[in-house]
């Protein structure tokens, strides 16, 4: 049977309560304050620890996410640089052909236009001449036959003419006498000055006076003036006829 010493048990279980009251009281609370502070300190670093990585990631994300954008918005400038660099090199590409058409165009007008301007010059130019020379010609081939046949042409045209055409010209006329201008290529004879006097006081209706002169440039035939009334039986009028409906008609087909 064990021998045992309550009192040496009794003061040791004290001791023993003693230090572990003094251990846990100056020792253990420390140690787990301490612990427990370094542990808080950890968990707070490893929370910080993945706040910054979480924040990191996230601005990783953002930054991708920028950097895409950014891509996407230095194509789309690419892109919209190219379409308008295109734009703008259609735009003087046609503006360079309209020019080079419209130069082209007015360039064919004024080489058309001189063309036709040369055609008609020439034709001009080659009707006064058929005109001048044959006047000539017929000044040098007409004798006195020709003369004497073109003054009975007239004389026959100044009979046939109505009365009452010439008194409506001459209806404005207060003087009590007319004045009657003859014009021949080459001297008449008083018998035709007579009859032509005579012709125009009938048309007339009123006495006249006929004023005579030579005018070798009429090539051949009379030309008569009273009033506003005009006669013109010359050859040289005749031929300017001619001449004027020629440049009439080479004027239509020149417009």
């Amino acid at each position: 049977m064990l021998d045992i010493n309550w009192s040496t048990l009794l003061l040791q279980i004290v001791n023993f309560l003693v230090m572990v009251f003094i251990l846990t009281r100056f020792f253990f609370k420390p140690v787990v304050r301490i612990l427990d502070e370094r542990s808080k300190k950890v968990t707070s670093a490893l929370e910080e620890a993945e706040q910054r990585e979480k924040r990191a990631t996230e601005m990783a994300a953002e930054y991708e996410q920028k950097l895409v954008e950014v891509q996407e918005q230095v194509v789309n400038m690419k892109q919209s640089a190219q379409e308008e660099l295109e734009q703008t090199k259609q735009k003087y590409l046609d503006e360079t052909r309209q020019e080079i058409q419209a130069m082209r165009e007015k360039a064919e007008g004024e080489l058309k236009e001189a063309r036709q301007q040369g055609i008609y010059q020439h034709r001009r130019e080659l009707g006064h001449l058929v005109t001048t020379l044959s006047g000539r010609l017929m000044r040098e081939a007409g004798g006195d036959a020709f003369q004497r046949t073109a003054v009975d042409r007239f004389v026959e045209r100044f009979s046939m003419l109505p009365a009452e055409e010439v008194r409506q010209a001459l209806a404005s006329s207060e003087s009590t006498v007319i004045g009657v201008q003859l014009a021949s290529a080459s001297e008449v004879s008083a018998d035709i000055l007579e009859r032509l006097t005579g012709r125009a006081q009938e048309l007339a209706g009123k006495p006249v006076e006929l004023v005579h002169k030579v005018d070798p440039t009429m090539i051949a035939g009379l030309s008569m003036r009273f009033g506003d009334v005009i006669i013109d039986g010359s050859l040289s009028g005749q031929l300017q006829n001619l001449s004027d409906r020629y440049m009439a008609d080479l004027e239509r087909d020149t417009t």
